[in-house]
């Protein structure tokens, strides 16, 4: 069994107190042995790890790993030269660092920080190289993984050249600020290590940079430092360099001197292994020599760039090489052609957004749709274009957006929108002494002038001239101040149709032949044969592949028939495994499912799933078997640099590890336990969150073919929903124990405050008769005291007897009658406070039982002034718990006293008894209130619903009444209102309540 710790004298140890292994990356010339560890063999092989890797460096690596035998030394060669080629070729680099990530727990001689150090470069590589094929969001977190670590452990230079990733990143995604930020960290961090070489490509970086905004103040800040010339130092240098002067030149109109900085550039990025810089940097060689109008060479750079960019199949490289190409066509009128090259690399290029590839894309199909009669379509482009060069902050793409805009909002007769768009287009590019996107916007001012001549002329306009001769001028001038450039056919045949339109004939036909004669080269024999050439080179490659397709294809039908039927079967097999598990609530009995099936249906030795913490910072073994036995509890962190597990976890991607025969141990064998020497793991996803990691592994070599991964991703996806619903279902159950006893507590309280109410009502209605009789008794004493003291003196006469006898008549009649009015109120009292607070069956007549409970809601009633009545047949007796229903009745009858009777006059409540069936009885209370709408009548019996939460309202009123209707009475209820003309509420009861 096999996870990530090392053997030592028989104990695990963690990997963190290892011995010192020296890093590629630490030492200049041969790496020497380091104090306390042993040189490893073959570890001076390597040396330093340049930013790039030069050829023979390369060759050089490729030779001494033909002949490792050693897991360590295979491990520093394999990531040696996963750096080095990971764009020479990017598919080679991403399978020697997964090789390297394999070897990683053999490096037993490295402490924990030359793990990390060695982990972090690995996954620098694999972010690189998923930047590149535009798996954009797992380039990301590689990325920030990679960097995190390097900070961690205070590797300046792998932190530096993270950020010379983020850069190229970020050039793919269109953010400017957030690459220019990424080329300056890097420098500043290079210093910082004292780097000098990094430092200064970085520097070179940064000036480039700075061209895509103020190309002067770029010149004179970054001219001085980076000399025009090869460099020499390194070519990855001398690349850049050239890119650098190369923009200069271009910006400045001198595509002469520019095409000849980007050859070099071309050529020195393919010595140093930077294949995408050596691509773009064809491309703008072809670019330079189309702004030359020379076709032939143009076609020649744009096929090498081309070729380049397929040999990588990176979609920004190719899909920037068929923009050129489409661009290309579009000059030479092939518009079909050229529509078909620009729409499909805006599809190789859609993974990045707005780019600055994308903005570009944009302007030739904005051309594009001008050239073909739609300037409506063209105007959606370049305003695309506009929103991309602003985003970008790039004032070159701000000028062409501008210019393009004008030209097709004049097509649209918006002359005020167009003549506008002109102007900022003119102030953008002389601001950048962009000669040669000037000569755009003055044909631009030309074709306005000429389709609007009310627009004031120029003020510098010479005599005779008309304005749009004036600005077509001004586009001749500029073209003929730029070394090498050939005025293009359009132009002078925009200046032949000006001259005609002002009535010169003689220099109309004059330019129109000099037109003629620049459309004759564009259209010569040469050109025609390299077009078509490309036309078929492009043919023979989609038939080259579209053969190979057919082929595969045929074979694969072969293979295909015999395995579909065993296909089938293990997909409905894995289907009903799915339903089994995934219906499982419990966590060990989804662990106990998932290994059970596991080993139906592949070979396995050893199996355990990992559990990660609510923090994401630890993995327990929470289950693991080898051959039937349990296996002990494994706690393991996360970012453990050497863990399987913990890489598995990290990257959220499905590892395969195999071992060959000839291997008899492992540094991270747990001791007791079997070599395993084929290993599958898979992360535990769901969605964003990861739940574990589940790994089986078998004593067989190459045990697992793609129908077990096939098998094993089903059951791990199974798994992960299995524990998220399982998760989820204890959170809910928590939550729902909670609610419940929640609910509880408030209906008790409401049973109380009920009864509380019920016993100050009672309280200050006994207190007036009580009062009346107290009064009464004392008058009497009064009187008798007068009569014994006349008595005593012999005084007393028969008149005075018989008054004292009429008054104490009187007085006993009226303290009988309240003495029994009190008497009658406790009695009633009694028995409805007994029966609130105990939950005993008892027969009782219905209708003077709900009289009793009318009674002791008498003070609310006639404080309210309501008119409260009942009817129904005496003697109607039910048995059930009376308590409950007294607490139905009070509830009821308060909510039609409390929310029924705003504004109304009269209020009255009418009580009807009745039997409903032989074994039922029906209670109907109904008032003449203001009624309800339907809202409130959907939800009146739902929990915490009031419509008089701001007078004091808890919502359980209702509720409570509904639930005991419902429940332990064993009856129904029914509302019906109408609002304005009152409500009802229809209770039916048993005749006789079932016991428990």
């Amino acid at each position: 069994m096999t996870d990530s710790v090392a053997d030592k004298d028989g104990e695990l140890v963690p990997a963190g107190e290892l011995p010192a292994l020296p890093y590629i990356d630490e030492f200049p010339g041969e790496m020497p042995p380091v104090a306390d560890c042993p040189t490893l063999p073959g570890s001076s092989l390597v040396g330093p790890l340049d930013l790039y890797g030069l050829a023979e460096q390369v060759l050089s690596a490729e030779h001494h790993l033909l002949n490792a035998q050693d897991p360590v030394q295979r491990l520093l060669l394999l990531t040696t030269l996963a750096w080095y080629n990971r764009q020479r070729d990017t598919r080679l680099a991403l399978d020697m660092a997964g090789e390297a990530m394999d070897l990683l727990p053999y490096a037993t001689g490295a402490n924990e920080r030359e793990l990390r150090r060695l982990t972090a470069r690995l996954l620098l590589i694999k972010a690189e190289a998923k930047a590149l094929f535009a798996e954009l969001d797992q380039a990301e977190a590689l990325l920030e993984s990679a960097r995190a670590t390097f900070r961690q452990i205070g590797d300046l230079l792998g932190e530096g050249d993270a950020a010379m990733t983020e850069a190229l990143l970020a050039l793919d995604r269109g953010q400017t600020r957030r690459r220019m930020q990424a080329h300056r960290n890097a420098g500043s961090l290079y210093q910082r290590a004292g780097d000098m070489m990094r430092h200064q490509i970085a520097q070179a970086w940064m000036a480039r940079d700075a061209l895509f905004g103020d190309a002067a103040a770029a010149e004179a800040q970054w001219g001085p430092i980076l000399p025009e010339g090869p460099l020499l130092e390194h070519p990855g240098l001398d690349a850049v360099a050239a890119y650098f002067h190369g923009g200069l030149c271009f910006s400045h109109g001198d595509f002469m001197k520019a095409l000849r900085h980007y050859q070099r550039g071309c050529d020195q990025a393919v010595l140093a292994g930077q294949m995408r810089l050596a691509v773009l940097l064809a491309g703008n060689v072809g670019a330079a020599h189309a702004n030359l109008n020379d076709y032939v060479s143009e076609f020649l750079w744009r096929e090498r760039a081309h070729g380049m960019a397929r040999a990588t199949g990176w979609p920004a490289a190719v899909g920037q090489c068929l923009r050129g190409m489409g661009d290309t066509l579009r000059r030479l009128q092939q518009t079909g052609r050229a529509r078909h090259l620009l729409l499909e690399s805006l599809e190789w290029l859609a993974p990045f957004g707005r780019s600055r590839n994308h903005a570009i894309a944009c302007q030739y199909l904005g051309d594009l749709e001008l050239d073909v009669g739609d300037p409506a379509a063209g105007l959606r482009w370049f305003d695309d274009l506009l929103d991309s060069a602003r985003d970008l902050e790039q004032t070159d793409l701000q000028a062409e957006a501008e210019c393009g805009r004008a030209r097709a909002l004049a097509l649209l007769d918006r002359r005020d929108d167009a003549v506008v768009a002109a102007e900022q287009a003119l102030t953008l590019v002389r601001l950048r002494g962009d000669r040669w996107r000037e000569i755009d916007v003055q044909r631009a001012k030309a074709a306005i002038h000429q389709r609007f001549p009310e627009l004031p002329p120029p003020v510098d306009l010479a005599p005779g001239n008309t304005a749009a001769i004036h600005f077509l001028r001004l586009a001749l001038d500029l073209a003929e101040s730029i070394q090498g450039y050939t005025a293009s056919a359009d132009l002078l045949s925009s200046l032949a149709r000006a001259y005609e339109a002002a009535g010169d004939m003689g220099a109309a036909l004059q330019w129109e032949r000099k037109a003629g004669q620049a459309r004759g080269i564009i259209h010569s024999r040469e050109v025609s044969d390299r077009l078509l050439a490309m036309q078929a080179g492009f043919e023979t490659e989609r038939l080259k592949a579209e053969g190979e397709y057919h082929r595969q294809l045929a074979a694969a039908e072969a293979a295909r028939a015999v395995a579909l039927h065993e296909a089938t079967q293990t997909l409905e097999q894995l289907g009903r495994i799915g339903q089994q598990i995934t219906a499982t609530l419990d966590s060990e009995t989804v662990f106990h499912a998932l290994h059970r099936h596991a080993g139906t249906m592949m070979e396995l030795d050893a199996f355990s799933i990992y559990v990660v913490d609510e923090t994401g910072t630890y993995m327990d073994m929470r289950y693991g078997l080898e051959g039937g036995r349990p296996l002990p509890s494994i706690r393991r962190l996360v970012s453990d640099p050497v863990s399987l597990v913990a890489r598995c976890a990290r990257e959220r991607q499905e590892l395969l590890v195999l071992r060959g025969q000839h291997e008899q141990s492992s540094p991270s064998h747990i001791p007791g336990t079997r070599f395993m020497r084929t290993l599958l793991l898979a992360p535990l996803v769901v969605g964003a969150r990861l739940w574990g990691v589940m790994t089986v592994q078998s004593a067989a070599e190459n045990a697992y073919g793609e129908r077990e991964k096939l098998v094993f991703r089903t059951l791990c996806a199974y798994g992960a929903i299995a524990l998220s619903n399982a998760a989820a279902y204890a959170r809910v159950d928590s939550t729902l124990s909670e609610l419940r006893a929640t609910q509880g507590r408030l209906v008790q309280q409401e049973k109380h405050a009920s009864l509380g109410q019920l016993v100050a009502g009672v309280a200050h209605e006994i207190n007036t008769p009580l009062g009346v009789a107290f009064t009464m008794a004392t008058h009497l004493q009064s009187e008798r005291d007068e009569i014994a003291k006349a008595f005593g003196i012999n005084q007393l006469k028969r008149i005075a007897l018989d008054q004292f006898l009429e008054k104490l008549d009187e007085g006993l009649r009226i303290l009988t009658g309240n003495l029994e009015r009190a008497a009658d109120l406790i009695r009633s009292f009694k028995q409805v406070s007994a029966d609130r607070s105990s939950e005993a069956l008892r027969t009782v007549d219905l209708v003077a039982y709900v009289a009793d409970v009318l009674k002791s809601l008498d003070p609310m009633i006639r404080q309210r002034r309501v008119s409260v009545s009942i009817d129904g047949p005496p003697g109607l007796a039910i048995s059930t718990l009376p308590g409950l229903l007294a607490q139905v009745v009070a509830n009821l009858v308060q909510n039609a006293i409390v929310h029924g009777f705003g504004g109304v006059e009269k209020p009255e409540i009418h009580i009807s008894v009745s039997r409903a069936s032989t074994d039922r009885v029906a209670i109907a209370i109904t008032d003449n209130g203001v009624g309800m709408p339907p809202e409130v009548q959907a939800k009146a019996f739902d929990p915490f619903f009031t419509t008089k939460r701001d007078s004091g309202g808890t919502g359980l009123g209702l509720h409570i009444v509904h639930n005991l209707v419902t429940g332990p009475l064993q009856g129904l209820i029914d509302l019906a209102s109408v609002p304005g003309h009152g409500t009802r509420f229809l209770i039916t009861l048993p005749v006789e309540v079932r016991a428990g």
